[in-house]
């Protein structure tokens, strides 16, 4: 049988033997893995193969008119991702507080809309940025 779900269900889904085998991209599986990890502990998965598409980047970015020197910048900033975990990751390797606002999607408006300094999200061709006032200037996964 084939079971057609959301990609973020799919690790879970593995890790519980739910099902056998999962298409997904390596930053859901990533943020899966972290999660269990706080939550549960228990992380079992193979990776089969890598597949050649789908290809992007996790990344932080700015408003354009936003001076940016390095990471401290955002230090103690609300960060708007669908991603805290790799985000929690990234800051704390640095040392670095901040605050995440989550979000399951739209990422790239919560700058404009007041809900956030800067944001975390995929990254593929920057279009998608570049037409909401955002700059990339990390790229964190």
């Amino acid at each position: 049988d084939v079971m057609l779900v959301r990609d973020d269900d799919i690790p879970g889904l593995i890790m519980d033997g739910i099902v056998e085998l999962g298409i997904i991209g390596s930053n859901v599986l990533e943020e899966t893995c972290l999660n269990r990890a706080l939550v549960c502990g228990s992380i079992s998965y193979k990776v089969l193969q890598h597949l050649d598409f789908g290809i992007c980047r996790l990344s932080l970015s700015v408003p354009f008119d936003q001076e940016y020197s390095g990471i401290s910048c955002l230090r103690n900033a609300r960060i708007a991702t669908s991603y805290p975990n790799l985000l929690k990751r990234y800051f704390d390797e640095k040392d670095i507080p901040f605050k995440p606002f989550v979000l399951n999607g739209s990422v790239e408006v919560a700058h404009n809309s007041g809900l956030a300094d800067a944001i975390c999200d995929l990254v593929s061709t920057g279009a998608t940025l570049e037409a909401n006032g955002l700059r990339e200037v990390e790229t964190i996964y």
